[in-house]
């Protein structure tokens, strides 16, 4: 009897560590003892991966970059200007101004206008896609459709990472079977393009879930809630590594509070140096007496823009990722199981967590660590759709700050203020953030994982079969 296929999409490091390391991809391999799994990922050139994911039933191959060109390309660019001329939601509304002003994008209007005359269904919620699927063919992917005859494909983004694309798009075409494993809270609100359809969307929680109906046309049937897998380890492990330990890993000072700073890309907030000024100052003065500052970078954050602090007095950087192979988005980090327990213990025995706004925001109220965002720019003002201050009025960030669980800092005094609020009496907005917890994570016992790899077995199942799951 021919086993049946999971093609399991893990398109860069990121994905790994909600994909592999949360314990998806084995807990579907044991509870689908009769299949098999092919996973597709740029890491097939990385062999400390492909050791890892090792097992008798899983196949490694590559998956290679995909850039939309020629006449994909120009039907995404109608389809994307009629997404964004919908202002659905107030972030997509902020992205039109911000593609705008930046002049990444043109003719916004006539394209929406050219789409609704000549390709309606580019503009529609449940047939956006279906132009494109028809008219537009990728030969690598229906190649691996070939070899590895899938009967389900899982993919990380419903269509939102370009390397995934042809992979869902053959499926359309093939009639394969397709899930998304969601791993962003604001996939659904805050993109510059709309979800497309897979047959199952697993998500972290009900707001997730209501946004995929109203906002992209799923069907309720159509999506699970489970939580969000790749914080499991924020829920099993209450304990986690000692503070003492944590601080000599990093090399801090015991006897001092902790304030740490996580990044942005720089092409989202390029004014990092600026808040660090601030935030040196605070401690120079006193404002902030017995601290310092831990600067964790982002993975797509450069260290070398931090050079000048580097040495700086009760200032540590660090970028804790291993490398890996580049990935067809440019991502050449690997976010390992050590480097998700590192970021459990940085979230544990900070202080205070300073950031714009960011899903830390969620991660640090699960450890009951206050947050700081910072909504000012650098030395000057920015137009708003340049502006730090866009971020507050994201449709997803206001599930945070109507909650008031973070302090917002819109001036770099009121940065200093806030920290040193929260210095003094670390339980100020404690109930606001076990609100977001509830509200986020929606699961709390460290099982998400399981329900989500119960959902890929249940959808195999039904494949399987013949049957619905």
């Amino acid at each position: 009897m021919t086993r049946p296929v999971v093609l399991f999409s893990v398109p860069h490091g990121a994905a790994a560590g909600n994909m592999v390391r949360s314990g998806i991809l084995g807990r579907v391999l044991d509870l689908a003892s009769s299949a098999n799994v092919v996973v597709l990922s740029p890491m097939a050139d990385d062999p400390a991966f492909v050791e890892e994911v090792a097992h008798p039933r899983v196949r490694v191959m590559p998956l290679p970059p995909h850039r939309p060109h020629g006449l994909e390309a120009r039907l995404l660019a109608l389809m994307q200007a009629s997404y964004l001329e919908s202002g659905i939601t107030e972030s997509v509304r902020i992205r039109r101004a911000e593609a705008l002003a930046k002049g990444t994008i043109r003719w916004i209007g006539a394209k929406h206008l050219l789409a609704r005359t000549l390709a309606p269904s580019l503009v529609e919620q449940t047939t956006r896609y279906d132009l494109i699927d028809r008219w537009v063919s990728h030969p690598a992917a229906e190649q691996v459709f070939r070899d590895a005859r899938p009967s389900l494909l899982v993919t990380s983004s419903p269509g939102l990472i370009f390397s995934e694309v042809p992979l869902l798009r053959t499926a359309a075409k093939q009639r394969v079977r397709s899930m998304t494993i969601d791993p962003s809270w604001d996939n659904f609100t805050n993109k510059l393009m709309p979800v497309r359809r897979v047959n199952r969307l697993v998500v972290w929680n009900e707001l997730m879930k209501q946004q995929a109906v109203t906002l992209h046309g799923y069907s309720a049937d159509q999506v699970r809630v489970a939580g969000v897998p790749h914080w499991d380890r924020y829920f099993q492990d209450t304990a986690g590594t000692s503070r003492a330990e944590f601080f000599a890993g990093i090399g801090a000072d015991p006897s001092r509070k902790l304030v740490t700073l996580t990044t942005t890309p720089q092409e989202l907030y390029s004014h990092h140096d600026h808040v660090l000024d601030v935030m040196r100052r605070a401690i120079g003065t006193g404002a902030w007496s017995n601290a310092q500052i831990l600067v964790r970078l982002h993975p797509r954050d450069d260290l070398g823009q931090y050079a000048r602090f580097d040495g700086a007095a009760h200032v540590l950087l660090e970028k804790p990722f291993r490398q890996t192979v580049r990935a067809g988005d440019g991502l050449a980090v690997d976010v390992t199981a050590a480097s998700q327990q590192h970021l459990a213990d940085t979230l544990r025995h900070s202080d205070v967590i300073v950031n714009v706004a960011s899903t830390i925001a969620i991660e640090a109220a699960v450890f009951d660590t206050p947050v700081v965002n910072i909504a000012f720019d650098g030395s000057a003002e920015c137009e708003f759709a340049r502006s730090a201050r866009r971020y507050y009025q994201f449709t997803h960030y206001a599930n945070i700050t109507r909650h008031n669980a973070v302090r917002v800092a819109w001036t770099p005094d009121d940065l200093v203020r806030h920290v040193a609020g929260y210095l003094a009496n670390p339980s100020l907005d404690a109930a606001a953030r076990r609100q977001v917890v509830a509200e986020q994570c929606q699961f709390t016992d460290g099982r998400s994982a399981e329900r989500v790899a119960q959902a890929v077995v249940d959808e195999l199942a039904a494949v399987t079969t013949g049957g619905r799951s």
